[in-house]
């Protein structure tokens, strides 16, 4: 796929990153001469909407956000990488942790989602300027840093063994310290949020973290009313998902300076991918391999964690709700559940949820003008929605 061709090229930016001496403010200003060099290369809009998929029903286009936003994120590992090292005065066991995960094998869904929102809304708005792009472009790495730092204490809670298909941080360190390092990546995101200069932002962006800790309480708890669950659910998988694309979305239409009904359509565009996202996140739980996951297949059954597709296979299997609610812990609980769901429509339905909140997220970005980032927006949705791992 192409998007994994250009992760492995934003990969290429962790080379010799022991030899890079500049702190990352100075890296992004250093940046302006390649967004003039990209601007004046992309500059060009799209005059029709984009075409509906025979297969979605969505709208989808041959621009590829990752492609798109490519010269915006080529050395963001690099420059996490300096940030991290930054205020060590030598090499330390905390600083090789924290930079574990920032090796090119996520999908950088996050920055790209808030880089391709970050120009849309600015040529919707006519102003275009690099002390604009520059912070936009901040946001989108602060996202990253914040949903890495989110991966590495989701580890150390579930006592994870592997992640993005190598042996977890956690596991390859031990929870204590594990748990201080993602504290410290946070700590260090956090010095970057205030760098932005604006209050909005800073108080958007700290949204995120309240709702992350709100989101794994939630996940610890079973609702006892079958009626609630689903409702349950769905709140979660915004605390633990949803919220940083939605934020960081909202961040970056904020630093655009357009109006608050614009500002709440890009919020609401990165609450429904989010959705979505964790959606098939959750389908793929049980039809995707665990090669291709990087991670256990089944992973949330083992957790005690009951998903969209169980919650739905529940309707047409009602021995299912014992299991929830006593979280799968007897012998045999997580294979019956795992079959049940396979037998029921359960994955089909999880799919329809996430393509209905697809669709809403490509409604709302009616209120700004055609461009080629609107377009990559609508086709993240697809490829979010048949995304394979």
């Amino acid at each position: 796929m192409r998007r994994a061709a250009v992760a492995a090229r934003l990969a290429k930016g962790l080379v010799e990153v022991t030899k890079v001496q500049p702190t990352l403010p100075r890296l992004l200003s250093q940046n302006v001469e390649v967004m003039s060099t990209r601007k004046s290369s992309t500059v060009t809009r799209m005059n029709s909407t984009a075409a509906p998929l025979a297969t979605s029903g969505i709208q989808n286009n041959v621009v590829d956000p990752f492609v798109l936003v490519e010269s915006d994120l080529a050395t963001m590992f690099r420059e996490i990488h300096t940030e991290l090292d930054h205020d060590m005065e030598v090499a330390s066991e905390l600083g090789e942790m924290a930079k574990y995960y920032f090796d090119g094998k996520g999908k950088a869904l996050r920055p790209v989602i808030a880089m391709c929102i970050g120009h849309a809304f600015n040529q919707h708005s006519g102003v275009v300027n690099d002390e604009k792009e520059i912070n936009q472009r901040k946001v989108a790495i602060i996202s990253e840093m914040i949903h890495t730092a989110s991966l590495v204490h989701d580890d150390v809670l579930d006592h994870a063994e592997t992640r993005r298909g190598k042996i977890s941080v956690n596991s390859k360190w031990d929870c204590r310290k594990s748990a201080m390092c993602g504290d410290y990546i946070l700590a260090v995101g956090s010095k970057l949020l205030a760098q932005v200069g604006n209050q909005d932002v800073v108080e958007i962006l700290s949204q995120v973290l309240a709702d992350l800790v709100q989101g794994e309480f939630q996940q610890l708890q079973t609702k006892e009313e079958e009626s609630e669950r689903f409702e349950h659910y769905l709140n979660k998988s915004f605390n633990k998902t949803a919220s940083l694309m939605a934020y960081s979305c909202k961040a970056n239409a904020v630093l655009a300076e357009v109006s608050k009904e614009e500002v709440e359509a890009a919020f609401q565009y990165g609450r429904n991918i989010g959705i979505a996202f964790q959606l098939v996140d959750d389908l793929l739980d049980f039809v995707s391999s665990a090669d291709l996951l990087g991670k256990p297949a089944a992973a949330d059954l083992k957790l005690g964690l009951a998903t969209a597709p169980v919650l739905f296979a529940s309707a047409k299997y009602p021995e299912l709700n014992e299991m929830i609610e006593r979280r799968f812990d007897q012998p045999g609980d997580v294979e019956t559940a795992f079959q049940l769901v396979l037998s029921s429509n359960g994955l089909d339905k999880t799919r329809e949820l996430a393509r209905s909140h697809c669709k809403e997220a490509i409604q709302v970005l009616d209120i700004i003008h055609q461009s080629e980032y609107r377009s990559a927006l609508i086709g993240l949705c697809d490829q979010v929605l048949h995304r394979l791992k």
